[in-house]
């Protein structure tokens, strides 16, 4: 029964029709068989001479690997088919026993071993793939490697199509022509497969791409042949010109067979040996695929093709042994035509998968040699975001479908996309594993998150995530470097932790925290994460504008305990940049970061406050919303809390005059009192330190005199801002006795000087620069003086010094001198000049110079007409000094040091017989000045003042030179002279009793022609001067018969007319000489 039933089931197993009863007959046969073999060799072997046409070993060993290849179909007869196949070993060929008997268990292991849903299948296709090909190469018999193909081949027919038996039938196929060393057999093959095969069934198109792949394994040249000789039969093919002009002819069998054709070569690639591959891809293999590309109708099929076609070759080279020293010539050439596909797909839409597949195919090609520049790497990255980040949301595509089958689609083709671009940029990052690069793709991410649409935002954020952790895990833990992108990093993501989108912030969350796991690595995070959770939270959850400040704050506060300080400008310069391109609510956000990391991190900043504050001023110009330039006035009181020296250094450094920008820093530091008098008192030793080196400099041009210095000329002028800014008296009140004298000094210090010099590098930055120079130094040291009192003084005061155009004297140096004295008599009135005031005004009078020396004295001059100098004790002191400058080289000087001892008689004048002798000594040696006719004028003045205190008795025997000095100034050009030597004669006239009558009445003789002359002064004044001197000198002359005519002509209220007046004289005289 065994001998009859051994044959006769072998029938059934080839045949196709029968695959549902294969199970169950390959456990019948497998039992048969192993009680054949236990009756010995021989009858186990099968009789092909028998009766029965039994099946060929080729054809057993090909349809039981074929059944194999589905090994859970028909109930699981895949472990059925290889146990029948090892018990048949000895029937199929001799030289596979031993291998089948180890190999085939293990087989049947792994099938019992998975399910149909764990199975992997392509490593058990190819699993079962290598089987046949170990086994054909132990059997090494051409003969019969061409008789499994053969009978491959004739299986076909057997299977349905598309099927999974017949796409791995295609690949025993291919396997077998690859082991089989007929080489003319083999090329028949291919041929025969290229030319028969209907190119538009996708199951023939696979199954042929598969036959030469797997053929190529082996027989690779042989492979390219026949694909060059199929290649070029088809061009030689003359189709009629109407039908060639048709695109449905090329998208037809032509289009159908040449993408195949196109496929088939990187398919050859992938499978080609890897030691000889790199020799063949470019011209044999890469070639010819754009030759065919160019020639076909570029429609969407074939781009998917070329798209394939550029991953497979990609991957295939790149597993070569020598691919890090390949250059691939077609690389450019092929990125080019993967950037044009992107950039042509639609961007209102997402139907097809070349977006995203073509961004897979670049960065295969990103791996190959040669390395693209880093620009060529950025314009790369930059189109696959203008080609996906446009697109619109997702859910408004799915909405637009219409079918759910087409919403499945596109959300399919939406995730893959973004996939894409993740392992692109994952790709590029190991290509250069470099922070600097890593920072570059960054930026490129960065300029999408000021967009003004929210999904693009979003989709920026989510691969702003993925990069941070892509460099996190690709350079960042490899290298172990600190990491110094923190604060850039912090400053330019942050912001967003506030957009509208709630998914968006949960992506800048998402970025902060892997941030802070890169910067926290060598410190214990400790609660971070827990608190970055829970604030993701809030933030995701926040009803409000100002709740999600709220969350983002507690959010900075978390980050500042791990913000490294010596980040801190480029934090400061991105969140600046942040709050210029982003939407408000964002740029409100980078503006608390920017205060809080300033408030807690502030302290460790030192070295980095020029930095800081140049990075604020510099964005002062571009920040102009109100809010946020709050924002930046906020923060240098922030630093200037905790590094007060440094910040004001900083700002003093700024060139003059100051622009709006830097005198709004200046005053942001008045917004608070406290500060605000610390800031001051900085300021006045500025400027104290800078005076005191002033008489060391030993080395100064002509130029350099005339210009200001630059230092306490910039601490003036930010005086001038800080006391302006304050909204109250009170610090203003506590430093005036310091600000006074520093302030009034700074005035005298730049009168009549020009503005410093701005640094400049050439020639060209100083006419560039030039404007920078005007301005006169004086008036802004007079323009924070004027500040000071208007914080102390009551608006009486300053009214009157501003309607007495004090200021406009005193910043001329011609009359500076007169607007001191101005000055400190308004000032004396409202009682503010103290005693320490004038303590620091004396030590002025001695300085080398001169223009202290002038302002002092004219201010001590005019304080000699207050009472105050003699109640506080200091007239002594002030008239020391003053008898010291009425020798003073500087005519000025003098003349102010005379004025002042003539306002005794104001201040003091019970002292004024006490110090008769010490005034009149020097106001009148002071009339023999030949340097200044101001002094002697002022000098005659002063003592016009002094006579009216003293007898004649006290004048002594300075009488007659006082009365001979002033004679010589009646006929002097300057009518003030001759005005004031009138005056003081006459005062003479009263003062003159018994002893200098004589003597004056001889004088008078000498000089009554002269006063009869000036009668008739050409100036107005002059002459009323005469005409009461003359009055009072008159009576000296001993013409008592006259006195009455004196008297008519000379009377206050008589008008006087000279000419009468001579007549009369002459008159009387002559008459009296006859007589």
């Amino acid at each position: 029964m065994t001998q009859v039933l051994w044959p006769r089931l072998l029938e059934y197993v080839v045949p196709a029709e029968y695959t549902g009863t294969l199970k169950p007959l390959c456990r019948c046969l497998r039992e048969v068989v192993e009680k054949k073999q236990q009756e010995g060799e021989e009858a186990a072997c099968l009789d092909y001479g028998g009766p029965v046409k039994l099946p060929t070993p080729q054809g057993l060993l090909a349809r039981l690997l074929v059944v194999a290849s589905s090994p859970y179909s028909g109930e699981g007869h895949g472990c059925a088919a290889l146990q029948l196949l090892q018990a048949l070993h000895q029937n199929i060929h001799a030289a596979v026993g031993e291998m089948w008997v180890v190999k085939i268990p293990s087989l049947v292991q792994y099938i019992e071993g998975n399910t149909e849903n764990s199975l992997d299948c392509a490593r058990w296709e190819h699993m079962l793939l290598q089987f046949l090909r170990t086994s054909l190469e132990m059997i090494d018999d051409s003969a019969w490697s061409r008789q499994i193909s053969l009978e491959l081949s004739q299986q076909m027919a057997g299977y349905a199509s598309p099927s999974n038996e017949k796409s791995f039938l295609y690949k025993a196929l291919g396997t077998s022509l690859a082991v089989c060393q007929d080489l003319v057999h083999v090329k028949s093959q291919l041929q025969q497969f290229l030319t028969t095969t209907d190119y538009m069934e996708v199951p023939e198109r696979q199954g042929v791409i598969s036959i030469l792949a797997f053929s190529a394994e082996s027989h690779l040249d042989l492979t390219l042949n026949a694909l060059q000789e199929f290649g070029a039969a088809m061009s030689k093919v003359k189709v009629s010109g109407f039908i060639s002009r048709l695109k449905g002819y090329h998208r037809g069998k032509r289009g159908k067979t040449l993408s195949t054709l196109m496929l088939t070569y990187s398919s050859v690639a992938v499978h080609a040996p890897k030691d000889q591959l790199l020799s063949r891809v470019e011209a044999d293999i890469t070639g010819n695929i754009l030759l065919h590309y160019r020639t076909s109708c570029q429609d969407m099929y074939l781009k998917l093709t070329f798209i394939h076609n550029v991953m497979e070759i990609s991957c295939a080279i790149l597993e070569t042994r020598d691919s890090q020293e390949f250059e691939f010539s077609y690389k450019l050439e092929l990125l080019g035509y993967m950037l044009d596909f992107i950039k042509k797909e639609p961007l209102d839409s997402l139907a097809s998968p070349v977006r995203y597949k073509a961004i897979l195919a670049i960065g295969h090609l990103s791996k190959l040699k040669p390395s693209l520049t880093l620009e060529g790497n950025r314009e790369l990255l930059d189109q696959c975001f203008k080609s996906l980040f446009p697109l619109p949301p997702l859910e408004m595509m799915k909405k637009e479908s219409e079918t759910a089958k087409d919403a499945l689609l596109i959300e399919s083709l939406y995730v893959r996309s973004l996939e894409a671009l993740d392992k692109l940029m994952e790709t590029l990052l190991e290509e250069e594993p470099t922070t600097n690069w890593f920072q570059e793709m960054f930026e490129l991410l960065a300029t999408w998150f000021s967009s003004g649409k929210e999904w693009e935002r979003e989709r920026a954020f989510q691969a702003s995530t993925r990069l941070l952790t892509a460099y996190q895990e690709t350079v960042h833990s490899t290298t172990q470097e600190t990491f110094n992108r923190f604060g850039s990093l912090i400053g330019r993501i942050a912001p967003y932790s506030c957009d509208s989108l709630a998914t968006s912030r949960q992506w800048v969350v998402d970025c902060i925290s892997c941030l802070l796991s890169m910067q926290g690595q060598p410190m214990n995070l400790g609660s971070a994460e827990e608190e970055l959770s829970c604030l993701c939270e809030e933030l995701t959850t926040a009803p409000d504008p100002e709740a999600l400040f709220q969350a983002s704050s507690k959010m900075a506060r978390v980050v500042s305990e791990y913000f490294p300080s010596e980040q801190a400008t480029d934090f400061i310069e991105t969140t600046m940049d942040s709050m210029l391109s982003a939407n408000p609510t964002c740029a409100t956000a980078a503006g608390l970061w920017m205060k809080i990391i300033l408030k807690e991190c502030g302290d460790a900043m030192l070295d980095q406050v020029p930095a800081i504050l140049d990075i604020i001023y510099s964005h002062m110009s571009n920040i102009q919303e109100g809010s946020l330039r709050q924002f930046l006035l906020e923060a240098v009181p922030i630093l200037a809390h905790q590094h007060l020296e440094a910040v004001i250094s900083s700002l003093l450094s700024k060139r003059l005059p100051m622009d709006s920008d830097t005198t709004e820093l200046w005053r942001s530091l008045g917004g608070d009192p406290l500060l605000a008098t610390q800031v001051l008192q900085v300021l006045i030793e500025k400027i104290k330190t800078s005076t005191s080196q002033e008489g060391s400099v030993t080395s100064e041009t002509e130029t350099d005199r005339h210009l200001a210095v630059a230092e306490p000329l910039s601490a003036t002028c930010a005086i001038f801002e800080v006391v302006s800014a304050l909204q109250s008296s009170k610090a203003v009140q506590e430093l005036l006795p310091e600000l006074f004298p520093v302030l009034l000094q700074q005035v005298s210090r730049t009168l009549g000087q020009k503005m410093p010099l701005p640094v400049i590098s050439s020639q060209e930055s100083f006419q560039k620069d030039r404007q920078h120079t005007e301005g006169n130094p004086c008036r802004f040291s007079v323009q924070a003086f004027e500040s000071m009192l208007s914080k102390v003084g009551n608006v009486r005061l300053m009214r009157e010094l501003r309607e007495q155009g004090t200021w406009i004297l005193l910043e001329n140096p011609q009359t500076h001198h007169e607007g001191v004295c101005l000055l400190v008599r308004v000032l004396l009135r409202s009682e503010l000049v103290t005693p320490e005031i004038i303590q620091s005004l004396l030590a002025w009078v001695n300085s080398p110079t001169e223009n202290y020396r002038v302002t002092s004295t004219a201010f001590l001059a005019q304080l000699m007409s207050d009472p105050m100098l003699r109640e506080k004790k200091f007239l002594k002191s002030v008239l020391r000094v003053l008898e010291e400058r009425s020798q003073d080289r500087n005519s000025i000087v003098r003349q102010m040091a005379v004025r002042g001892l003539g306002n005794i008689v104001d201040g003091a004048p019970q002292k004024v017989k006490k110090h008769k002798k010490f005034l009149l000594d020097i106001l009148i040696g002071a009339l023999h000045d030949i340097f200044s006719s101001e002094v002697i004028g002022e000098s005659m003045n002063a003592l016009a003042k002094v006579l009216k205190q003293l007898k004649e008795k006290d004048i002594g025997s300075s009488f007659r030179d006082l009365t001979q000095q002033i004679r010589t100034y009646f006929d002097d050009e300057d009518d003030a002279l001759r005005s004031v030597a009138f005056v003081l004669f006459g005062i003479l006239a009263q003062l003159t009793k018994k002893k200098w009558k004589a003597y004056f009445t001889e004088q008078v003789q000498k000089s009554w022609v002269t006063l009869l002359l000036h009668l008739q002064d050409p100036n107005p004044q002059v002459s009323m001067k005469c005409r009461a001197t003359f009055h009072l000198c008159f009576p000296f002359l001993g013409l008592k018969r006259l006195q009455h005519v004196i008297n008519k002509h000379l009377d206050d209220t008589a008008k006087l007319n000279p000419t009468e007046l001579q007549e009369d004289i002459c008159r009387h005289l002559a008459s009296s000489w006859n007589t």
